[in-house]
């Protein structure tokens, strides 16, 4: 086999992973996060709890970041090329959106542990700190910090051949380089994450302790094991697409050596299909860790929504009796 004939073959095989991987997790992230959403808000024994309400926003966010990155691949596929090439409003579009999304995202993970670990605390001081109120100031910081740095940072991406979206400032150039990429949406809050995630699984070992309901225990228990769970998810699917960007700024390829990007692209296309799993994997890995979760989906899709529209349905064929409203039940029970 050529040379060129392998290469053609490995940047066909990035192209291929890339557009398949990119759609079956979309569906897959689209369906788990919906569900996701489904549970946290139709159960009444979620409601007004403040680590639920950190991982129903994302879910949200993990919706449209998937949404947001599906439409990319299919604007590519679709034109045969990345329009970013070719358009720096585009590019600056994209960056301001992915960077956006991805940052709110990281830091709404962060703070999910941060309260799971204040909430089960043994100090009442730490304890009152996790309110409601509390986690709504923080994902608004969290999205306008967001939104503010991408807006900042990423209106000065060109579109730049062969490239899709390139910096030309060297002071920018470092600061993606060295701290955006490797810190902030990296080891920073795979840092804290883990660290908080851990502290909490400890005080939640120690829960039967304190003088708690049995209901309250075992929620508690419940979402510090969705926590940990996903912490450590975070960090499988994230670190290698860290460890990419930091070997990136440590090694210079040359463009000339056209199997070594080929290569390269392969790779890049599988760190990124990990990272983008990271969006889609939420309910199934609740749905595999928690025989409770299971039940409590199960709840949900046919006592609450398949209730309410066949009911629904009837009330519409018939037209004789108004449509009831459903009755709000809990599964304390289980």
């Amino acid at each position: 086999m050529s040379l060129s004939s392998t290469i053609a073959r490995l940047v066909t095989i990035a192209q291929v992973y890339t557009t398949t991987t990119n759609f079956l997790i979309f569906i897959f992230g689209l369906i788990g996060n919906t569900l996701n959403i489904l549970v946290f808000t139709k159960l009444k024994l979620f409601q007004n709890n403040q680590c639920i309400f950190y991982l129903t926003i994302e879910s949200i966010i993990n919706i449209n970041f998937l949404t947001f990155n599906f439409l990319l691949r299919f604007l590519t596929t679709l034109y045969g090329s990345d329009l970013t090439q070719y358009s720096s409003i585009w590019c600056k579009i994209k960056v301001i959106i992915s960077q956006t999304l991805a940052l709110f995202a990281l830091y709404t993970i962060c703070f999910t542990t941060i309260d799971q670990f204040f909430s089960t605390s043994y100090l009442v001081n730490l304890r009152k700190i996790s309110t409601l109120k509390l986690a709504r100031v923080l994902i608004i910081i969290s999205f306008c910090f967001s939104l503010c740095h991408s807006i900042c940072f990423g209106s000065f991406f060109i579109s730049k051949l062969p490239a899709d979206c390139a910096l030309t400032n060297s002071i920018l150039i470092n600061y993606y380089s060295y701290f955006f990429f490797p810190i902030l949406c990296g080891l920073l809050p795979l840092l804290i994450s883990s660290l908080v995630s851990f502290f909490a699984y400890r005080n939640v070992r120690r829960i039967i302790q304190r003088q708690l309901p049995v209901l309250r225990r075992r929620l508690d228990q419940q979402l510090t094991k969705f926590v940990l769970i996903r912490v450590i998810f975070l960090v499988l699917f994230v670190t290698p697409i860290v460890i990419y960007r930091i070997y990136t700024t440590k090694v210079i390829i040359n463009p000339n050596d056209s199997l070594r990007l080929a290569i390269e692209r392969l790779v890049l296309a599988i760190m990124y299909s990990l990272f983008s799993m990271n969006y889609a994997i939420n309910f199934y890995i609740f749905f595999a860790s928690s025989s409770r979760y299971r039940r409590q989906m199960k709840y949900v899709l046919t006592k609450k929504c398949w209730h309410y529209w066949k009911q629904r349905f009837s009330s519409n064929r018939n037209q004789i009796h108004p449509l009831p409203i459903p009755s709000v039940c809990s599964i304390e029970h289980e």
